[in-house]
């Protein structure tokens, strides 16, 4: 490393405290012009907006209607036709044909070595195993299925496109050998499109804290690209029986905002960290995208009022957007959610994944 000469070092301080001086004195001049200004800010005010934050905005659930019957009482109702759904995606993926097996003796020589001498770790054997509900069971024969299910204290409940199928923790169906479609969930829910239009990428979890389950899928009347109007339809079990214990029904615009934007690839998590004020939400993201033109428009989040959800009382979300400029490469946010051991600490936020 150089060492600087005395006159050297000198003159770097000297230089140093006259620019010292001149930023002091520029920030002195500014100070007292933004005092004598009619438009200055006033001491205690808010903290300006800087330009481009998402502004949020409060959505009305529409609900709750009340569903007392038991599932494997309810009427049949057919899930949406059969449809191929090619993914939604900001950067969608090249189609490109399957790739070869190696032909040549040498290449396969080479994969067998690979496999003999780099064996992959195996995974635990299964404590049980039994099938689940297939896409004939379903009713709606859709590709892809979207499988998605949770597990709790005496039931795992599996969603597959539009239909949802409990079974005991011995693998038992107990709502019917075909399940129950969110078409029969959610007919209640009257001036909706989830009263006969679910279209599938539905999910289940269980809320371990409260002993509930939330089960949810989007809906919207004709196909896509189309104009919608696209909802996510919220079922929250009323007890911790998903088959007979009843179940609270609500539906949410995606975006009231722009009605013809379609909630793709909904994901759903539970958040309760207390603190002032409260964190206690359903946390809901999905991507956005134009229904007639299937252009992306970025991602929106939704807290949604779990306490009301709970006791089926009318509910509010907070929600805002983040266009794709504020997205940088990432074209989808997961929510996370608190599953098992010590709930977060008082006051944590949420935390968002981005992919």
């Amino acid at each position: 490393m150089k060492k600087k000469s005395a006159p050297q070092s000198a003159f770097f301080s000297l230089r140093l405290l006259i620019g010292l001086f001149l930023v002091l004195a520029g920030s002195a001049i500014l100070f007292a012009s933004s005092l004598n200004s009619p438009g200055s800010a006033t001491a205690g005010s808010a903290t300006a907006v800087q330009p481009g934050t998402p502004m949020p905005d409060v959505v009305q659930l529409i609900g709750p209607v009340t569903l007392n019957t038991d599932l494997r009482d309810l009427p049949y109702i057919a899930p949406s036709h059969e449809f191929e759904e090619k993914r939604l995606m900001r950067y969608p993926h090249p189609e490109i044909p399957t790739p070869t097996k190696p032909t040549s003796a040498y290449e396969r020589f080479e994969s067998l070595m690979k496999q003999i001498l780099s064996p992959l770790p195996q995974m635990p054997a299964p404590l049980l195993t039994f099938d689940g509900m297939n896409s004939a069971q379903s009713g709606c024969m859709c590709l892809p299925p979207d499988t998605d299910g949770d597990v709790g204290p005496s039931h795992y409940v599996q969603s597959v496109n539009s239909s949802i199928k409990i079974f005991d923790k011995n693998g038992n169906p107990l709502n019917g050998s075909n399940g129950t479609t969110y078409n029969s969930l959610f007919l209640t829910l009257v001036g909706t499109p989830c009263s006969g239009f679910n279209n599938g990428d539905g999910f289940v979890f269980y809320d371990q804290v409260a002993d509930r389950w939330v089960a949810s899928d989007f809906a919207f009347p004709g196909t896509l690209p189309g104009a919608g109007p696209f909802y996510q339809c919220v079922a929250v079990s009323q007890t911790g029986d998903p088959v007979s214990g009843g179940w609270f029904l609500y539906a949410i615009q995606h975006d009231p905002a722009n009605p013809t934007w379609i909630g793709d690839y909904p994901k759903f998590a539970f958040w309760n960290s207390g603190g002032t004020p409260a964190q206690n939400a359903y946390y809901l993201t999905i991507n956005l995208f134009d229904g007639p033109t299937l252009a992306f428009e970025g991602v929106r989040v939704f807290a949604l009022d779990r306490g009301s959800m709970l006791t089926g009382g009318a509910a509010n979300a907070i929600a805002f957007n983040i266009p794709p400029a504020g997205l940088g490469d990432s074209y989808s946010l997961v929510p996370a959610g608190f599953r098992t051991g010590n709930p977060p600490p008082v006051g944590r936020d949420e935390f968002l994944l981005s992919v």
